[in-house]
């Protein structure tokens, strides 16, 4: 890192004499800085780690930048490599730097964190006693990852009730399984995507066959509430199944090659059916690309409440000795041009989260309650679909979703 900087600082040196006034104030700034590492070096009280201190000045310089944008450590940088393929071990939190405070987007299904009652909102205040308000999100993260088995504590301010709770989770390995689907009734599936990694696409569609397989699917509700985003051409290859043509999504930044525009294409059969998009408040960038495509192009419904509102995209650049630099290079835009940075996705039906309560079915005496009743023969080929779980019987989103896809499918508007 300080080789990098060094060959960094020789450049500016020799700039021409007729450099731009923006120049010139580049190399008087650079030029402070060297004499500020220099004065420190000499006459500091304590022999500074001049390495360390240059990290510390990037990490700063990045940061001043935006939420999203860092310096990344090789660690750091080669576990970002690992959640793309799928794979972590920690606690299971999404992060963002939400007004200056360490904020959970979401907490991923089945991990410690969710398991533990940390919700969308939340505000990790310290990790293992230490303040998160002196870290970066970067060192945030890497102080909760660690080998499975090990222990963290959190201490955390709840967004429902705004109580401080503190909670010890043992690190696991956590899977990113983006993909979940069950039957709610026949004809009407409910997918959940959890994250887009570089399987996301492929596993949606073979969820998708593994419905059109048993029947015509009347209708689709798809979960993407708590769905923190991750690579986009997952999330364009996702939309490209439900539409035939036009824009998916556009981004545009300030060098000519970070302006570039995605289209629908013809290569697979397109779904008609109709579907309704669950989205919520942990529902963010690519996410956000998906329901945003399809709400443009009136291919379907989306409920729930309004999304993060991260319209930005990182670019990942290796640097030297392994570090990484995490660089918001541009902004996205919706197929009608609409940026949802700080704005988010805004739900065609506005319904808050609550689950039901309801009573026992009342299960009358049917043949295949007799003992040694005969089961209908399945196809030796055919894997029966998995039923939906209950949770999903108690979730006021879901069964509102369904009575839409249900009343289309009566009154033949789909």
């Amino acid at each position: 890192m300080k080789r990098a900087f060094s060959v960094l600082v020789m450049m500016f040196l020799l700039l021409p004499v007729s450099a731009t006034a923006a120049d010139n104030g580049t190399y008087r700034n650079l030029r402070i800085f060297t004499d500020v590492i220099e004065e420190i070096e000499r006459s500091y009280v304590e022999e500074p780690n001049s390495e360390q201190l240059i990290e510390e000045a990037i990490k700063g310089m990045v940061n001043s930048l935006d939420p999203h944008s860092a310096l990344l450590p090789p660690q750091a940088h080669s576990e970002l490599r690992e959640d793309t393929r799928g794979r972590f071990s920690g606690v299971g939190l999404v992060l963002s730097i939400r007004d200056e405070k360490l904020t959970v987007v979401s907490p991923i299904d089945g991990s410690p964190a969710k398991e533990a009652g940390i919700r969308n909102g939340d505000v990790i205040i310290a990790i293992d006693d230490q303040k998160t308000a002196t870290m970066t999100m970067e060192e945030s993260i890497e102080r909760m990852r660690g080998v499975r088995g090990s222990m963290v504590t959190l201490t955390v301010l709840q967004k429902k009730g705004g109580k401080e709770m503190r909670v010890t989770l043992r690190r696991d390995e956590i899977p990113l399984q983006s993909v979940a689907h069950y039957e709610l009734k026949p004809g009407f599936p409910f997918i959940a995507v959890t994250s887009f990694n570089d399987s996301t696409a492929g596993d949606f569609e073979k969820a998708v066959l593994a419905h059109e397989a048993k029947g015509t699917v009347k209708g689709l509700v798809l979960d993407l509430r708590d769905n923190p985003g991750g690579i986009l051409q997952q999330a364009v290859e996702m939309v490209d199944l439900f539409i035939a043509d036009g824009v998916i999504v556009s981004i545009k930044g300030r060098a000519k090659e970070q302006r570039q525009v995605w289209r629908a294409t013809t290569e697979k059969p397109v779904r008609t059916f109709p579907v309704v998009v669950l989205i919520n408040g942990g529902s963010a960038s690519a996410s956000e690309i998906v329901a945003g495509a399809l709400k443009d192009h009136k291919r379907a419904l989306i409920l729930g409440t309004t999304s993060f509102g991260k319209g930005s995209v990182q670019n990942i650049i290796p640097l030297s000795d392994g570090f990484g630099l995490k660089l918001t290079v541009a902004l996205y835009y919706t197929p009608s041009g609409t940026s949802i940075q700080a704005k988010g996705i805004v739900p065609d039906v506005e319904l808050p989260f609550q689950e039901m309560a309801f009573a026992a079915e009342e299960k009358s005496m049917a043949e295949r309650d007799l003992p040694n009743h005969i089961e209908a023969n399945e196809k030796a080929d055919e894997e029966p679909l998995p039923q939906a779980p209950e949770r999903l019987k108690r979730d006021n989103q879901v069964q509102r979703a369904l009575e839409l896809l249900l009343s289309r499918s009566i009154f033949g508007n789909g």
